[in-house]
């Protein structure tokens, strides 16, 4: 009589058991999901804000510009270093730098606009931002950068009027 209810009651403790772990991997499912679906959302935002922070320094740089007699380069204050960074501009007052390599290695000229640029480095929380020059077939001289996430998600910059698209989404190739 004993044994038999022993036995019950292990089979019951290993039932309970057994129902505890398969609602523990259910709720840990679902929390991993709502965080992966949170991180998208998070990264989004950020490259939203990367891309209007870019886009102030260019405007902030065109009117420095302008207040300072259009030269070749202008002079910009920075936060993070004592003094200023000479940033070069083209005729129209808007960075560019197709022509300038850094001392530690060939920069491609649209990552050299973002150093320019930015004060961070080419990165978005775990992700890494490619910089891509990309060029008009009929107009030689004309090109502008696009600055892209791996999810697909992208900004462009054209240098000869000073534009700065809205972040988008890449169409996924099927």
């Amino acid at each position: 009589m004993f044994t038999n209810k022993r036995v019950e009651k292990r089979e019951k403790s290993m039932t309970e058991f057994l129902v505890v772990i398969v609602v523990f991997a259910i709720l840990m499912k679902i929390f991993i999901s709502y965080f992966s679906e949170q991180e998208q959302q998070i990264t989004s935002a950020g490259f939203t804000a990367v891309s209007q922070n870019f886009h102030n320094t260019v405007l902030s740089v065109h009117a420095q510009w302008l207040m300072d007699n259009q030269p070749s380069r202008v002079m910009l204050a920075t936060q993070g270093k004592k003094g200023r960074v000479a940033v070069t501009v083209n005729k129209q007052g808007w960075i560019d730098s197709f022509s300038q390599t850094t001392n530690l290695a060939p920069l491609t000229a649209c990552e050299n606009i973002w150093q320019l640029a930015m004060t961070i480095p080419m990165q978005l929380m775990k992700f890494s931002i490619a910089a891509v020059e990309l060029r008009d077939k009929e107009r030689n001289d004309f090109h502008h950068c696009r600055y892209l996430l791996p999810s697909g998600q992208y900004f462009d910059y054209y240098s000869e009027t000073g534009k700065v698209t809205k972040v988008a989404q890449m169409a996924k190739i099927q």
